[in-house]
């Protein structure tokens, strides 16, 4: 879907907290500008002890590999606190065929079930990031994503390894401090 000016239409991550679960509401397209929002309220949710995670994807027409490789950084945090889980909640066609496509299935429990309602007025609209994806914040997230990725092994290494390695290697190379000139 394109806006007047031509642009494709990214979507919203929608979040809300309810005691000790936080539900995230993936309206269009989950995109690398919309990760660091995200990784961010479920670090601080996760800190406050929040201790169940679920991402609705019903109304998510696609998944990119930065946005599911941080819903994979918030899986493996989840792993490291007792209890603590996230759930996939009803993915749609499109966004099961790129979970299948990427090899992701079998990492995340999906669920038929949902807690998200949009007329709940409690939802906050998390920050799109498109203005700052020259950031470097926002390239970390997105090396930390593929990351990730590559660190479940298998066909995601030989698939994103590579790539993580090669944005590592960049990313290191805009953080070194700059020799003076003479």
């Amino acid at each position: 879907m394109s806006g007047s000016s031509g642009q494709v239409a990214v979507g919203k991550v929608l979040a809300r907290r309810m005691g000790d679960e936080v539900c995230f509401l993936v309206v269009g397209r989950g995109c690398a500008n919309h990760s660091p929002a995200l990784r961010a309220y479920a670090e601080e949710s996760l800190a406050a002890g929040v201790t169940a995670f679920q991402v609705d994807l019903s109304d998510c027409t696609h998944c990119d590999s930065t946005f599911l490789g941080t819903l994979l950084r918030l899986l493996q945090a989840c792993r490291t606190k007792p209890a603590t889980t996230l759930q996939l909640a009803n993915p749609s066609a499109a966004v099961r065929q790129v979970l299948h496509q990427m090899g992701v299935t079998r990492l995340f429990h999906i669920t038929e079930k949902s807690a998200t309602s949009q007329n709940d007025m409690t939802w906050q609209q998390l920050d799109d990031q498109c203005h700052r994806s020259q950031s470097l914040p926002f390239k970390q997230n997105a090396v930390d994503a593929h990351q990730a990725l590559a660190s479940e092994g298998g066909e995601l290494a030989q698939r994103f390894g590579p790539l993580a390695e090669a944005m590592r290697a960049e990313l290191a190379t805009l953080q070194s401090p700059k020799a003076p000139c003479e």
